[in-house]
């Protein structure tokens, strides 16, 4: 794209007119974002979860998938925030910063509504100052998975998965707190003796290749008429069950059953 050429004023429109298509494209891509974890997409591609979607398909750098997802899930949660966001009055950044304040501790909707009406059209600086003055100790940088090497990465997602039926999705602070160590070589899952051959056949999502949240599903459902012999067993991670789940009977039908 060649600009030397056009006069001062061409160029201040232009660039407004294409700032301005750049917001309304966010606000585009979180919806979409969205409609494709409801009918967890991202697992007919055979991608572990929509964070490895946004950054192996769409190509978003990992902070940048991070915020957009973040920034999608405040939306899902508070619709009325949308038009904030396609007008600009909301940034990625600062959205980045109330989700990480909602996770910390927790807020009514109403309350994180008003948070998020306090920090509209504020610099990312202002906006820290806002979020800090409510809680403090998120002045505190945060430990994340890319602090530690990958054999020791690698076995924190294993315990993080091990738990996630029983914990939800737990922050690393959290995981650590349940001694990772301890939780890796004595928590096994309990199973009947079936679950646990297939466990030990698959060994990881035989779609995804994810050892997180794992569940032994049927690959015919019993609803529709499938048995439990070991051919019509396999191992899926959650999202990857829940996927199957919605290939079969419908999202309208699996609404109910899952947070979609």
């Amino acid at each position: 794209m060649n600009l030397k050429n056009i006069s001062d004023n061409q160029l201040l429109r232009d660039t407004k007119k294409w700032a301005e298509h750049e917001r309304v494209g966010l606000h585009a891509v979180l919806h979409h974002l969205y409609e494709v974890d409801r009918r967890r997409l991202f697992c007919s591609l055979k991608y572990q979860s929509l964070f490895a979607y946004a950054v192996g398909e769409l190509k978003y750098a990992e902070d940048a998938a991070v915020r957009r997802i973040s920034a999608m899930r405040l939306m899902r949660d508070l619709p009325e925030i949308a038009p904030r966001i396609a007008d600009g009055s909301l940034s990625l950044t600062n959205l980045g910063l109330a989700k990480r304040l909602f996770s910390k501790k927790a807020h009514s909707p109403t309350e994180r509504v008003r948070v998020l009406q306090s920090i509209e059209n504020k610099t990312s600086r202002v906006a820290q100052k806002i979020v800090f003055d409510i809680m403090p100790e998120l002045k505190r940088r945060d430990v994340g998975y890319h602090d530690f090497d990958d054999a020791l990465r690698s076995k924190l997602e294993k315990v993080r998965g091990m738990l996630a039926h029983r914990e939800g999705e737990l922050s690393l602070t959290r995981l650590l707190d349940k001694m990772c160590d301890q939780m890796l070589a004595q928590n096994l899952p309990a199973a009947p003796r079936m679950q646990r051959q297939i466990r030990f056949r698959d060994q990881t999502c035989v779609n995804c290749g994810s050892g997180h949240a794992l569940e032994v599903d049927h690959i015919i459902p019993r609803a529709l008429g499938g048995g439990d012999q070991p051919s019509n067993l396999r191992l899926l991670c959650r999202s990857c069950n829940q996927r199957a789940a919605i290939v079969h009977f419908g999202a309208s039908k699996m609404q109910r059953h899952l947070r979609i």
